[in-house]
């Protein structure tokens, strides 16, 4: 699933989020899916609203802290997430 994370670790972090914020990810992919609008507001509050519970749960997870660089394990894990969300919206289209 993941490039620098194994399924394990990913469903693990998926988990986490959900747990922490339930529905966030069906927003991520809702957001994946809508264009960029800069004026739209409630586009900005949904995109920060996600920026916040990645920077307060990703930390927290035991793979992402005991990394031996934690804020690059915290991003690359971002960038996972984001390439999990796009393969879940492909998935979702090809089993249309």
């Amino acid at each position: 699933m993941g490039t620098f994370f194994n399924d394990e670790q990913m469903q693990e972090a998926i988990a986490a989020l959900e747990d922490h914020t339930p529905g966030i990810w069906e927003t991520m992919t809702k957001m994946a899916l809508t264009p960029d609008d800069p004026r739209d507001e409630g586009q900005a509050l949904e995109q920060g609203a996600i920026v916040r519970v990645l920077t307060i749960v990703l930390p927290k997870l035991p793979f992402v802290g005991q990394a031996q660089d934690p804020s690059e394990a915290r991003a690359r894990l971002s960038i996972d997430l984001g390439d999990a969300v796009r393969a879940a919206i492909a998935s979702g289209k090809d089993g249309s």
